[in-house]
């Protein structure tokens, strides 16, 4: 019985050594930060999937952006998304937009100079979106 109690002690004293003031045990690893997509979850799909004319209106804009050659750019990440509205997750402030599930897409296109987000709708109209 001496033993048990003897054992208990020196587990309990063990565990207040591992806690902080607070009673608390410090946390073992810090998790990595991950930024949050803004809009409705995506499906990922490959930069083939996503029609023509949006990867070349994706590919046109980010090369005039950046000041590189079309062949300079690639899409890094393309995800297939139903947006909830017609402003495709880039509302601009004072404008109305029709209320309408818009199938489309997220894409990302990455130059040597940088990497820019864009939103679609699968008929080909793209915005830079800022998030």
């Amino acid at each position: 019985m001496k033993h048990s109690i003897a054992i208990a002690f020196v587990v309990l004293a063990a565990c207040a050594v591992a806690h902080d003031k607070t009673g608390v045990a410090p946390p073992t690893r810090i998790p990595d930060v991950v930024e949050p997509e803004h809009g409705p979850q995506g499906t990922p799909v490959s930069a083939a999937a996503v029609p023509k004319a949006v990867r070349r209106a994706v590919v046109a804009d980010a090369a005039q952006r950046f000041h590189v050659a079309e062949s300079a750019v690639v899409i890094a990440r393309a995800e297939s998304v139903t947006w909830p509205d017609a402003s495709l997750g880039c509302p601009e402030p004072g404008r109305m937009y029709a209320q309408a599930l818009v199938p489309g897409f997220r894409l990302s296109a990455k130059t040597s100079q940088g990497e820019l987000r864009y939103h679609a709708d699968a008929t080909g109209r793209v915005i830079a979106c800022g998030h």
